[in-house]
């Protein structure tokens, strides 16, 4: 296997592992919280403004969602706060910046080996779309599919954009049933999301 379908399957995996690893580690009781050095805040109307000049991207989030950096092999993580005491899944979104300049790679190449591996990765997948979007003013590619982990479904909605040999992959992962709860603000906080 080329290294350029392994490291695009890492990235899919790790965005899978996300949603699994927020469900079973506890971070449904709270999300462990690090600042880093790098990365910036400034909080304004409700939202956060979130730069990391490491990576260069800013994002804005709701100033009552948790952020986690540098867990999971994301650049960021943020975590909704819990709905009730029975909640067990704290719907996120996360940013991984992937080096692609051993294997550069276009966005329908990029796209591609990301489509492909949803049915080799994701247990009863379904691809809703894959639609041709804008990050940042990048052409971009945005998709939206579900499927199993264990007993429970999931809805993801990914972004990705390539700029300089780097693939900015922006996911919303939540429960089927919530995905629609949070949509409004994650669409807000994907658009605002710029690559510095």
């Amino acid at each position: 296997m080329c290294k350029m379908k392994k490291a695009i399957i890492f990235t899919f995996l790790l965005a899978l592992s996300i949603a699994t690893m927020i469900f079973i580690s506890g971070c449904s009781q709270g999300a462990s919280i690090k600042d880093n050095v790098s990365g910036q805040l400034t909080e304004t109307a409700g939202l956060t403004s979130y730069e990391n000049k490491a990576y260069g991207i800013k994002i804005n989030y709701p100033s009552d969602w948790a952020r986690n950096e540098g867990s999971m092999g994301t650049v960021a993580m943020f975590l909704s706060p819990l709905e009730s005491s029975s909640d067990t899944f704290r719907e996120n979104v996360n940013i991984i910046v992937q080096d692609l300049s051993a294997q550069p790679m276009t966005l329908k190449e990029y796209t591609d080996l990301s489509l492909a591996q949803i049915g080799e990765f994701v247990t009863d997948s379904n691809v809703i779309s894959s639609t041709a979007t804008v990050i940042d003013g990048n052409p971009a590619n945005s998709i939206i599919y579900t499927g199993r982990q264990g007993q429970y479904i999931f809805k993801w909605m990914q972004a990705w954009a390539i700029k300089d040999n780097k693939a900015y992959v922006l996911t919303y992962t939540a429960n089927e049933d919530t995905y629609n709860a949070f949509l409004s603000m994650v669409q807000e906080m994907l658009g605002s999301f710029e690559i510095i």
